[in-house]
């Protein structure tokens, strides 16, 4: 019989320890508790009881679970996150492809170009000597071993 009666309270307990508990302001200015917050009043749930920790209601008569984010808008939230970093990574690889691509047919160009110019501010040719052709080459080899690593075919 003794054990059916703590395992009656205990059963009770764990009802009462486990039920959410609301927390406003009525209108005189009293704070008020309650299992139901009245319609149209901002509400906040209680969390544990015999704490102090407190978070808004969702509306006024939100049950706890529906104020955090479900399992499902997490793993969503995730895969949007890992798309986004994907679609970043893509693009980044896209851009560095075209920069090696670039380089390459530039150096390309300064090894098989014989007399190499500039364009002068009025529009005129400067050729360059061939100590200014060199230091371009080995600029452009530079450029093409930076942005391209390792796959680069020159």
């Amino acid at each position: 019989m003794k054990r059916v009666l703590l395992f009656a309270v205990l059963l009770a307990w764990s009802g009462i320890a486990s039920a959410v508990v609301y927390k406003w302001v009525d209108a005189r200015g009293n704070i008020q508790y309650g299992d139901e917050p009245p319609d149209g009043v901002h509400a906040q749930i209680v969390r544990l009881l015999g704490t102090h920790e407190t978070m808004p209601a969702q509306g006024s008569k939100a049950p706890a679970a529906q104020s955090a984010p479900s399992l499902a808008d997490q793993v969503l939230a995730e895969d949007k996150a890992r798309q986004e970093k994907n679609s970043v990574q893509a693009d980044v690889a896209a851009a560095r492809h075209k920069q090696c691509a670039e380089a390459q047919a530039r150096y390309t160009q300064l090894i098989d170009g014989r007399h190499m110019y500039k364009v002068g501010p009025k529009g005129e040719r400067e050729y360059l000597t061939s100590e200014q052709i060199d230091a371009e080459r080995l600029t452009a080899k530079h450029d093409v071993d930076t942005l391209c690593g390792d796959d680069n075919s020159t």
